[in-house]
């Protein structure tokens, strides 16, 4: 049997524990309340008949991002640690199937399950956008494919940690930290020392709201300079659209070829 096919088998079998689990149901049902929490602080707040179209789909686009983490952290986490931590390794790892067929069958399956969850959220921000302006802007369609993007990126970056630990809520923990913590910390001190953070994943997965700016694509000041009282001067930087995409790419090829030869050498004991 092929390698492909190999792969195929593993990301339908990974993919239906995830049916099994229920984790797709509950993530669901988190999107469909956020969009519902979405629609009714419009409604209530204000009149989105009244806002530019641009400004409608950044609603749903300005959320995307920590989606894209929940979805990741919910089918990428534990993927690979929980073989060593469940022992379910014993029983796979013997059969005749190469480590990396494994490691990207179950990416694969993560990734599917994680678009199901994209795709139903944009969509309802196209509708929601389309029914008070009677149209989508496409800076929209470009802030979804973005969002694809980081997928790949933070989905890699997810599995190379769940190589490095046995336990998945360790793994899980850690990448949550990184995410929500370490990249923000190093973009804040990046604008206080005034140096770029092109290597911060969030600062080019920026590019998903910042699409929706100005009058046309990349219509947005790369960098700004803030004086925050007498003795402080904040540089704030914001990537081009290109930077964004290469530095999203950049996380997801790194992060691919560790986890592959990681797992490749990972022994169970």
């Amino acid at each position: 049997m092929s390698d492909l096919r190999q792969m195929i088998i593993m990301s339908r079998y990974h993919f239906k524990n995830y049916i099994r689990s229920r984790r797709i149901y509950i993530i669901l049902l988190i999107t469909v309340i956020v969009i519902a929490l979405i629609v009714s602080i419009n409604a209530y707040f204000g009149n989105p008949s009244f806002e530019t179209p641009k400004n409608t789909a950044n609603n749903f686009a300005s959320f995307s991002e920590i989606l894209v983490v929940l979805t990741a952290l919910f089918f990428g986490g534990d993927a690979i640690s929980s073989e060593f931590q469940n022992k379910t390794g014993y029983l796979l790892f013997p059969n005749p199937i190469k480590r990396h067929v494994i490691y990207w069958g179950k990416f694969v399956a993560s990734i599917v399950a994680s678009s199901l969850v994209l795709i139903l959220y944009f969509i309802s921000g196209a509708i929601y956008t389309a029914y008070f302006h009677g149209k989508v802007p496409s800076e929209y369609i470009y802030s979804v494919m973005y969002s694809f993007i980081f997928l790949l990126s933070l989905m890699a970056f997810t599995y190379l940690f769940s190589t490095f630990f046995k336990n998945g809520a360790v793994s899980i923990t850690i990448v949550a930290i990184i995410y929500f913590f370490v990249f923000n910390i190093i973009n804040g001190l990046s604008q206080v020392a005034g140096v770029e953070p092109w290597f911060s994943l969030t600062y080019g997965a920026s590019i998903i709201t910042l699409v929706l700016r100005g009058s046309y694509i990349g219509d947005y000041p790369h960098k700004q300079i803030i004086h925050a009282g007498n003795a402080m001067t904040l540089t704030v930087y914001n990537p081009y659209i290109w930077e964004g995409i290469a530095i999203m790419f950049v996380y997801f090829i790194a992060s691919a070829i560790l986890g592959t030869v990681i797992f490749a050498r990972k022994e169970m004991k």
